[in-house]
């Protein structure tokens, strides 16, 4: 099978879960839940079949996207991030206060043992689904170091927008920024992880009843 081939079902699996939920209602079909949640499901079972495919099709390590033991390096520049996104969201929020979306909204009135399954889920998932495999296959396919991660930010993009609004950008979009100059400065996708996991964990405060918004990225 041609490498284009390859790599465009590999990328199929990869998106399958944005648009699995517009199928399933496009077609009638109900598989018993709907809402965040399903991202748990599908977002995993994506993960799944992604690995299978490196490891069997295309015959790779799970190294070939980034998936690697952290060293000391990788967790610190992770955290450096991290108070880089938590001080912008903060700053944004102090000068022009957001007023909370629908898909916040959605998410906070969840139960929090769901919420945290999600939180978990989106750190994880995402990474593998719309930055390790993508970027990674995508520059391997073009030669570049550009074409992968700027064809991977707009497909991730899309879905957040649609969820959170545009006002997601401006409060968070810092997050997703410090994720991808993680990616680029470490290539080391479990600190990319863990990342993710600290951007997304504040919206537990607004679900816990402390305070009123903080979208997750």
């Amino acid at each position: 099978m041609p490498k284009l081939a390859v790599v465009l079902f590999g990328l199929a699996i990869c998106y399958f879960p944005s648009h699995v939920n517009p199928l399933n209602r496009l077609l009638g079909v109900d598989i018993g839940f709907k809402g965040p949640s399903t991202i748990v499901l599908w977002n995993w079972l994506a993960v799944g079949a992604l690995l299978a495919f490196v490891l069997v099709v295309e015959r790779k390590s799970v190294a070939s996207i980034l998936i690697k033991r952290p060293n000391g390096k990788d967790i610190e520049t992770a955290l450096f991030y991290w108070g880089i996104a938590m001080a912008w969201s903060w700053l944004a929020m102090t000068l022009l206060p957001p007023v909370q979306d629908a898909g916040t909204a959605s998410l906070v009135a969840l139960p929090i043992p769901i919420l945290l399954a999600i939180i978990v889920t989106t750190a994880i998932t995402e990474e593998i689904l719309f930055r390790g495999y993508p970027i990674e296959r995508i520059n391997d396919i073009t030669s570049t170091t550009w074409a992968g991660p700027a064809l991977s930010l707009m497909v991730f993009l899309v879905p957040h927008l649609t969820f959170f609004g545009p006002g997601w950008l401006l409060y968070h979009g810092g997050g997703t920024a410090m994720i991808y100059a993680l990616y680029m400065r470490r290539r080391n996708l479990i600190a990319c992880m863990l990342l993710h996991l600290l951007v997304n964990a504040p919206i537990l405060i607004p679900a816990s009843g402390l305070f009123s918004q903080t979208p997750a990225s």
